[in-house]
């Protein structure tokens, strides 16, 4: 029996696969006899399935003896995400180890009686942001620039609440911030307060409140 090139369809007897039937559409009038129902029914047999409904796909052809399928395999792809976790991890250990050594240095610097000088940025003298800048160069690697708006700049802006050890604390409007000094955790920070004053580390209190934090980026 001669069979149109299309798609079929097939009809398959409970008694045949098992309670199942397999239905494809076709514009042809052709029927599949007995022995082509018997012979598809034997493929899946043959091949493990009980019916066609163990099949994830299936394409279906009829040849001029009758009924034959090809099993497509259905694939899954799994991304692998095992390299960006490694990066950011990555990442992240490296900010926290820049984290860790500037505070370290600024907490040494804080008992080396650096006295206050205005535009000062050396072991000599330093003001509050000649004071952060040289600690970022020293210990991270990282250049803020000696002006407080300038060091703005180069923080993602956060709360006070929300800092941690390394960011930058800042007094007065963003953008016209007048005052700058380095959080070191427990509520403390290491700052060149004053004329008059050395580096030294102070407490986070209501009279002289931080206006906001910020992590350098970098």
């Amino acid at each position: 029996m001669k069979f149109k090139k299309s798609l079929l369809s097939l009809a398959f007897a409970g008694a045949v696969l098992g309670g199942s039937a397999l239905t494809a559409t076709s514009a042809s009038a052709d029927t599949y006899t007995n022995a082509q129902q018997t012979q598809a029914a034997s493929y899946y047999a043959n091949n493990g399935y009980n019916n066609y409904n163990n099949y994830a796909t299936y394409q279906q052809s009829a040849t001029t003896n009758g009924y034959t399928t090809t099993p497509t395999t259905q694939t899954t792809t799994t991304t692998t995400t095992t390299q960006s976790a490694n990066n950011t991890t990555s990442s992240s250990s490296t900010s926290d180890s820049k984290a860790q050594a500037v505070v370290s240095l600024a907490k040494k610097l804080a008992g080396q009686n650096i006295p206050y000088v205005w535009g000062g940025e050396s072991l000599s003298g330093m003001d509050c942001s000649g004071l952060t800048d040289y600690v970022y160069q020293k210990a991270a690697n990282i250049k803020l620039g000696h002006y407080t708006v300038t060091q703005e700049s180069h923080v993602t802006k956060k709360a006070v609440s929300a800092a941690k050890p390394g960011d930058l604390l800042f007094w007065g409007a963003q953008g016209a911030t007048h005052h700058v000094a380095i959080y070191i955790g427990n509520n403390q920070f290491v700052a060149a307060p004053q004329p008059g004053q050395n580096v030294d580390i102070e407490t986070i209190n209501s009279a002289f409140m931080p206006s906001f934090a910020g992590h350098v980026n970098g």
